[in-house]
């Protein structure tokens, strides 16, 4: 099998292993073999060894072997460098990956053949003031959280939209996320489910008490800024990592990030609704997809 003249822009492909997912090693080496056979240069590397964009630099296309965690790790190196993203599915989820391991040899065709498309996602960039110190910038696909660090207290979280006062949250914290992100944690707060490929920035409060209760939706040029206030310790985390503590009165800028995500895609556009009508019924009923066949 042969690149055909539109496959061949994919040259260099990254495939990037989950640290600790055996089978992800195995499976990657089968697929570089094969790339190499295609007159391909493959590139294999663990996710712990990604550090910036300067690692992917030169890529034509990242592969990733594990689940969604991983994509979206992947994604905040590869986003700023305009690298696209096709992720082989070894997670329980996999909503955001388009490959079933079985089917690789198939989509690789696809790939060659030119029929895939780009599914772009916005990405949110926050960073941190406290005092005439700034840090940051933290980049997320899936959401920026402002919480509470262990059991006990609230926070109050200080809401300006575009410089103007909004409304002061106190509950657990509050949930900043993308249109990717209204899947995640934000689904689990209560928020709706936005189709991927939108703009907007949500604003989902966790656990509020005695203040706004509903999901705010904003559109992507929105400025946001939460200034902290803590009766406990507060944290903030970007698509679920760092955790970095913060103080009262520090300030979490965020707004839309200057790249987007960009996700390859082999299947049609309909392909979304499906996954997410099949993960839907495993929350439902913790059981698994009677008709997987069904998802790309």
């Amino acid at each position: 099998m042969e690149p055909s003249e539109r496959g061949a822009r994919f040259r260099r492909i990254g495939l990037v292993l989950h640290p600790h997912r055996p089978s992800a090693r195995g499976l990657a080496e089968a697929v570089a073999e094969h790339l190499r056979a295609a007159g391909c240069e493959p590139i294999l590397c663990s996710a712990e060894e990604l550090t910036g964009r300067e690692a992917v630099a030169g890529w034509d296309l990242a592969m990733t072997f594990g689940g969604d965690g991983l994509m979206l790790r992947v994604a905040r190196h590869a986003a700023p460098a305009g690298v696209p993203l096709l992720g082989v599915n070894l997670g329980r989820v996999g909503f955001l990956a388009e490959i079933q391991p079985a089917e690789w040899p198939e989509r690789l065709r696809q790939l060659w053949e030119g029929r895939w498309w780009i599914e772009r996602r916005l990405m949110l960039e926050a960073q941190v003031q406290r005092g005439d110190r700034t840090e940051g910038p933290f980049h997320a696909l899936n959401d920026v959280v402002v919480g509470r660090m262990g059991v006990a207290g609230t926070v109050r979280v200080r809401a300006e939209i575009d410089g103007c006062y909004f409304t002061t949250y106190i509950g657990d914290g509050l949930i900043v996320a993308t249109p990717t992100g209204s899947t995640a944690y934000a689904l689990a707060a209560g928020g709706p489910i936005l189709p991927p490929e939108l703009k907007n920035i949500l604003l989902v409060p966790i656990a509020p008490h005695l203040s706004l209760d509903r999901a705010v939706v904003l559109p992507e040029g929105a400025r946001v800024t939460l200034t902290v206030h803590a009766e406990g310790r507060a944290a903030l985390a970007v698509d679920g990592q760092g955790d970095q503590p913060l103080a009262d009165g520090d300030r979490v800028e965020i707004a839309a990030a200057p790249f987007s995500a960009c996700f390859m895609r082999l299947g049609d556009r309909a392909d979304f609704y499906r996954r997410l009508a099949t993960r839907l019924r495993r929350m439902v009923t913790n059981a698994e997809d009677p008709s997987p066949e069904r998802l790309s």
